[in-house]
């Protein structure tokens, strides 16, 4: 596994708001501004498949790789020798909500694929995010919101997540 991406977000709206935009694949390109469109098999679940294309690239097949309501979806989709995973999840914390995306490759190709990966993903991982946080939380995504984000890149120090309140003890 190749990671090429990896970003975390905090947001005061509820898990489930994620992942119902998470799934309902059509809607992407409404906060994803890297894709141009989804089509998939209905409903989505684990397993179903379908069809993507970002503006730069060309249609591609995916599939449904995790679908854990309301927390985690992934989706893979097929390469010419390798698989792009995009895993989202969002747990809720005492102060909000935790939502992160990763990126990953697989595949006897995965190398060929990784520099142009990870710089597109790099990218478009917090400028994705940052917009469908403002989109559950009915509001503009502020300027430089998705810059201010610190990408995790690969390598030892790839998940940095923020800093959480822990819930406080009830007395």
């Amino acid at each position: 596994m190749i990671e090429v991406g990896s970003v975390i977000h905090t947001s005061t709206a509820p898990p489930e708001a994620f992942f119902e935009r998470w799934a309902d694949l059509p809607t992407h390109p409404e906060w994803a501004s890297s894709m141009d469109w989804f089509d998939v098999d209905t409903p989505v679940q684990l397993g179903s498949s379908g069809t993507s294309k970002s503006k730069t690239g060309e249609p591609a097949s995916f599939r449904v790789t995790a679908f854990d309501p309301p927390h985690v979806y992934a989706d893979t989709t097929e390469l010419d020798g390798a698989e792009l995973t995009v895993h989202h999840e969002a747990r809720a914390f005492a102060n909000g909500t935790r939502v992160e995306l990763r990126a990953w490759l697989e595949g006897p190709r995965a190398r060929d694929y990784e520099m142009e990966m990870r710089a597109v993903l790099e990218r478009a991982l917090p400028a994705d995010l940052t917009a469908l946080v403002a989109l559950v939380e009915g509001r503009q995504s502020g300027d430089g919101e998705a810059e201010s984000l610190d990408p995790n890149r690969a390598g030892p120090d790839a998940h940095r997540p923020p800093v959480l309140e822990e819930p406080e003890p009830n007395p």
